[in-house]
């Protein structure tokens, strides 16, 4: 049998590195442990005819051996109508592949004999809280999380839509938007209980530790979320991938590499700083079609101090037709083209907030989420 040591001396090395020179920071992550296996990160929206994200995903389930696809529908509502949509999209891909669902009430045996026998494992979207509560109940192992570590350790792929993309990091969001997570009040209080303000989050499936990860992400405007999120639990990094997005991870390398035509983004809470309600100092890489991006050697490194918004310089605002793709797609192309160097300031008013983006000079984006003090004392 082939020695697993020296990968685990290079996870143990790898975690004390990031101890060690990481110590202090307020967006320290945990220390990471020895990680193996592929995660894909699939923002929601999946479309069936989606052939990239599809066919990585079957070239990842046959590198264990005969591929084998277990499919969790744990967290759908309609668990049969799901099953069927996901078990006819693998189908029309790789007609002779081997496809098995489980359910919520598949009993644990069953559960784990499925996975012990899978090389891939698909989570279908709904509410991530139903994977947690089934899979991870009181954030304990259980033997058929157990089981999904086997899978990984053996060089399988767990992928996860929408809430199964939500769930896949030690910690992972349960609901709320962008501007009650930033502290906003909103316009209208209830008068049966006063509004939560901050992000809503609690322990996700603890598969991915460099990382926290966010769904729907351009469409549904959460990159305030995903801000609020990371400093509120002080991590640096986050994921937040698009609809129809995909973005893979390498956990043995600590690497992630896109996948799908749509974009997805990568956040960096490195220099995040408050003044007020507003934030900060923060940076964002647009994740496109084949960019391979390490995270370790990312949170191993400074990226040092942003550059100020340049002054002078042309400001954009990015036009938002309602209803549509246009609105849906807003900060998706803020980002794109602050991204670009010499491109100007881009703003983007949203509910209560406004998102400021230039560029770095170096491929990436520099952004501020400004909150005006009216907006935090009255909502709006």
């Amino acid at each position: 049998m082939k020695s697993n040591t020296p990968r685990a001396v290079l996870g143990a090395l790898r975690a004390a590195l990031l101890a060690a020179l990481l110590t202090g920071c307020a967006t320290t992550p945990p220390a990471p442990p020895v990680e193996q296996g592929t995660l894909l990160l699939i923002g929601g929206g999946l479309d069936n005819d989606n052939a990239p994200v599809y066919q990585r995903f079957l070239e990842l389930a046959a590198r264990a051996g005969e591929p084998r696809i277990v499919i969790a529908v744990a967290a759908t509502g309609p668990q049969d109508e799901e099953a069927t949509d996901k078990t006819e999209a693998l189908h029309t891909w790789s007609p002779g592949v081997h496809v098995e669902v489980v359910r919520r009430e598949t009993p644990t045996l069953e559960t784990v004999a499925a996975i012990d026998a899978a090389t891939a494992m698909f989570f279908t979207g709904g509410d991530q809280k139903r994977i947690t509560e089934r899979y991870r109940p009181g954030d304990a192992d259980s033997p058929e999380w157990l089981a999904m570590q086997r899978l990984l350790r053996r060089g399988g792929v767990i992928a996860g839509a929408s809430a199964g993309d939500a769930m896949m990091g030690e910690i992972m969001f349960y609901t709320g938007g962008s501007a009650r997570a930033l502290g906003i009040e909103p316009k209208e209080a209830s008068s049966e209980a006063p509004p939560v303000l901050g992000p809503q989050y609690g322990p996700g499936m603890k598969f991915l530790s460099l990382a926290v990860t966010d769904s729907h992400f351009f469409e549904r405007d959460r990159i305030g979320r995903l801000v609020a999120g990371l400093e509120a639990t002080s991590r640096r990094l986050g994921i937040g991938v698009g609809e129809d997005a995909a973005v893979e991870v390498d956990l043995t390398k600590g690497e992630i590499t896109g996948i799908s035509v749509s974009d997805s983004l990568l956040v960096d809470a490195e220099h995040l700083r408050r003044d007020g309600l507003s934030r900060r100092g923060l940076r964002a890489r647009v994740i496109r079609q084949g960019d391979r991006i390490s995270l370790t050697e990312r949170l191993l490194t400074s990226t040092g101090t942003p550059p100020e918004s340049p002054a002078p310089a042309v400001v954009h605002t990015v036009p938002v037709v309602e209803p549509g793709q246009n609105r849906q797609l807003a900060s998706w192309r803020l980002f794109r083209r602050a991204s670009e160097p010499g491109s100007g300031i881009w703003k983007l008013p949203l509910n209560g907030w406004t998102c400021e983006a230039w560029s770095d000079g170096a491929g990436e984006a520099v952004f501020d989420l400004v909150v005006p003090a009216a907006a935090a004392t009255t909502g709006h």
